[in-house]
């Protein structure tokens, strides 16, 4: 809606660049990009401005040189008709971008793989392996009286966690926000927005966070009540641990926060498999749940799209006709580096920031006219970007919500899934 019948300025807009997709934004549209001028983050007010601007000469690219969009599709439809195992990246789309996507990867017998799936498969292997209980922000924002982040401040991937989430003025059940306890586990990590309203510090353990499997099995231990070695684990008195597992106990609803890739990669999977193991404890006698930080890069909207079209995450094969998942050798960095792959396209409508890799490989790009290249692609198509030029929808961190996205601004670029559907087109017409 706007302000007003002659105003410029639309309010209640949700932004799709991070995964809390906040929803309240004002963005005013006059000029030749948008301008986020109430409730936006540093990083919704530069991706509005960067990503919302209207190009006025951006065309389609064959080997550097421009081409009109029919030439473009109808040559990544040559590469891709004739490569026998692309491999398909980014994917930082909304819905309709996903599906979209999802069809041409199906019908090239592609490999499908997310820019944050290095660190998203290790975090869904260890749920599938133990299970998990996780929350949504509505109960965060409702019920939550103990908040504790594992390695991540929250901030740095959604910046406005703490101000939509945590020390918000209104909440259910006339609890009050104020005197929720927050403690932040590992070093290095932005704890002021941790400070409560009334200026009441939040509890931080300080270790390298490289060590947060030790942190994580001194919790364990104490909450089973078994012994711990040393008097300082970490270089952290026992009795802060005990004091911690204690007050985790004694929570009415704690809520464990983490985000895969604040993690040492090769920890992920055993990390989010003892925060499960800390709630499997903590609901035998109180309410705990974990809440993961997910959806930047449209990962969950691109996750969400896929188990729906076919029951498996991402890192998944359809050279055989039938989705084939395998998180260890579906990774678009060992294919390549393996020479496992024949072809690239890199998809994104969200992220202009990640460079698709210089592979040396044929290679289709399909992203905002602003996209960052390490190396001119073969191919490269320019298209609008959802929430800004497009209508779409976007799944939030919590995944219990579908943000509608709104078209602030015409732009003469096509959506990145009228380009997939024009390629899966040319396919089909050369029978691929």
């Amino acid at each position: 809606m706007t302000n007003e019948a002659t105003s410029t300025v639309v309010t209640e807009v949700a932004c799709p660049l991070c995964g809390h997709a906040c929803d309240d934004l004002s963005v005013d549209t006059a000029g030749k990009g948008l301008t986020v001028v109430a409730y936006g983050c540093d990083r919704a007010r530069d991706g509005f401005a960067r990503l919302g601007g209207v190009p006025t000469n951006a065309s389609a690219r064959i080997d550097g040189k421009p081409a009109s969009l029919e030439e473009a599709c109808a040559e990544a439809a040559r590469i891709l008709a004739g490569a026998q195992q692309p491999v398909f990246g980014g994917m930082a789309l909304d819905l309709n971008g996903a599906r979209g996507a999802m069809e041409l990867v199906d019908l090239a017998g592609g490999i499908v793989e997310h820019i944050n799936n290095e660190f998203g498969w290790r975090a869904s292997r260890a749920v599938q392996d133990g299970g998990g209980i996780n929350t949504t922000l509505a109960e965060v924002k409702n019920r939550a009286d103990l908040i504790v982040l594992f390695g991540t401040d929250a901030v740095s991937r959604q910046p406005r966690f703490f101000e939509r989430t945590v020390w918000v003025k209104e909440s259910m059940f006339d609890f009050d926000t104020s005197s929720r306890h927050i403690v932040y586990l590992g070093a290095g990590l932005n704890t002021a927005p941790g400070v409560s309203p009334d200026g009441r510090q939040p509890d931080v353990f300080e270790f390298d966070r490289k060590r947060m499997p030790e942190a994580l099995s001194v919790l364990n231990a104490l909450l089973a009540k078994q012994p711990v070695a040393g008097e300082a684990p970490l270089g952290i008195p026992l009795a802060r641990w005990q004091a911690l597992a204690d007050a985790l106990l004694a929570a009415k609803y704690s809520v464990l926060v983490w985000t895969a890739s604040a993690f040492d990669t090769p920890q992920v999977d055993m990390n989010v498999g003892a925060i499960a193991a800390i709630a499997r404890k903590l609901n035998v006698t109180t309410r705990c749940n974990a809440l993961p930080l997910a959806g930047n890069d449209g990962d969950s909207t691109m996750g969400a799209v896929h188990l729906w079209q076919t029951g498996f995450p991402m890192r998944t094969s359809y050279a055989s006709g039938t989705p084939k998942f395998d998180p260890l050798h579906n990774g678009l960095s060992r294919l390549v580096a393996n020479g496992e792959t024949d072809a690239l396209v890199w998809l994104s409508s969200l992220n202009d920031t990640v460079a698709p890799p210089s592979t040396g490989l044929p290679t289709v790009v399909i992203a905002p006219p602003t996209q960052k290249l390490d190396a001119e692609p073969h191919v490269f198509i320019p298209v609008a970007t959802p929430g800004m030029h497009l209508t779409g929808h976007f799944v939030r961190t919590d995944k219990v919500v579908s943000l509608p996205l709104r078209a602030l601004k015409k732009s003469p670029l096509p959506a990145a899934e009228q380009v997939t559907a024009a390629i899966v087109a040319k396919m089909k017409e050369v029978g691929a």
